[in-house]
């Protein structure tokens, strides 16, 4: 807009544009928060399947499960796992988040997590892997369900 004779814009019009860029913003940053959220489950549900491969490739070898699924604590399971991928989700965040690459390991038949906790649940009687937390994660399904 010129006034007298001057080029530039208005105090009002940079309000104008400063406005819509912080309405933009407000719309934009909660969907790439959500965004990130749903990469990370998809990565830890894709970790959990690599475990669970190689659960099926060492009873297919050796005709039993291992004692746990941590490397260190194994060292046979090391050829199909080197080592412990992380449950990479972080929400509902706090100490309810389940991420960490801890193993928790059950001899119990059939038993599965019951609490809000970190990383992985092993049960080597009957050689099943879930997330180790009962929390729900982005999507609303309860963690331990995959």
């Amino acid at each position: 807009m010129c006034i007298k004779g001057k080029k530039g814009l208005t105090l009002i019009e940079l309000l104008v544009v400063l406005g819509i860029i912080g309405l933009l913003a407000i719309i934009a940053i909660p969907q790439y928060v959500n965004l990130l959220e749903k990469a990370n489950l998809a990565a830890t549900i894709g970790n959990l399947s690599a475990i669970r491969s190689a659960l099926s490739i060492y009873n297919a070898t050796y005709l039993e499960f291992p004692r746990s699924i941590d490397p260190n604590d194994e060292p046979k399971f090391k050829e199909n796992l080197p080592e412990v991928p992380y449950v990479k989700s972080k929400y509902p965040g706090g100490s309810e988040s389940p991420y960490g690459n801890t193993v928790t390991v059950s001899i119990i038949f059939n038993e599965t997590p019951s609490t809000k906790g970190h990383g992985w649940f092993y049960n080597s009687i009957d050689g099943k892997v879930y997330i180790n937390s009962i929390a729900t994660d982005i999507k609303g399904n309860i963690y331990s369900s995959y």
